[in-house]
């Protein structure tokens, strides 16, 4: 994902329609394992994260501090030792869990796992995440005015001061 493209990278304030749609147009090659972005988010923030809840909670240290949804990226019926889940409809082959990377990415490989499949959930873990800043930006007049003056409309109607002529 580049900066220098605003629709190949997903910013902390995007909306949840605008992270599918990214996500959804995202170069995700089925198959294809080298250099694939949405796997890599997986593997580097997504994976990570959900280990550090399902740790966290199997302590009995629930958060609940106003951080939205804390629960792991994984199914509500997901076995023991699962990481990840993709979740589908039972037509579609239903869930498939996942206890490490190496055997998401093994799956993707031989094109087990579909990469629209791997995009709704990559898309639902970065909703999640995202969700409560959001939240909070929109709660909060002063965040929204800085946003403004850091990031101006670039389409804003700019008004033009009329000189005086002596």
């Amino acid at each position: 994902m580049s900066a220098s493209d605003p629709n190949s990278k997903i910013d902390f304030l995007d909306s949840e329609e605008v992270i599918r749609k990214k996500l959804k147009s995202a170069f995700c090659e089925e198959g294809s394992i080298e250099g694939n972005g949405v796997l890599s988010f997986v593997e580097a923030v997504l994976i990570p994260i959900s280990q550090l809840r399902l740790e966290r909670n199997a302590g009995g240290n629930v958060l609940e501090t106003g951080l939205g949804d804390q629960r792991p990226f994984i199914s509500d019926n997901s076995p023991p030792g699962t990481v990840f889940s993709i979740e589908r409809d039972e037509k579609f082959g239903g869930s498939t869990h996942y206890s490490n990377f190496a055997e998401m990415q093994q799956d993707f490989k031989e094109k087990k796992l579909h990469p629209k499949d791997l995009k709704t959930a990559v898309s639902n873990g970065i909703v999640r995440l995202l969700a409560p800043i959001r939240k909070a930006f929109e709660e909060d007049e002063e965040w929204q005015n800085f946003a403004r003056l850091a990031y101006p409309d670039p389409n804003a109607k700019v008004e033009k001061k009329k000189k005086k002529v002596c």
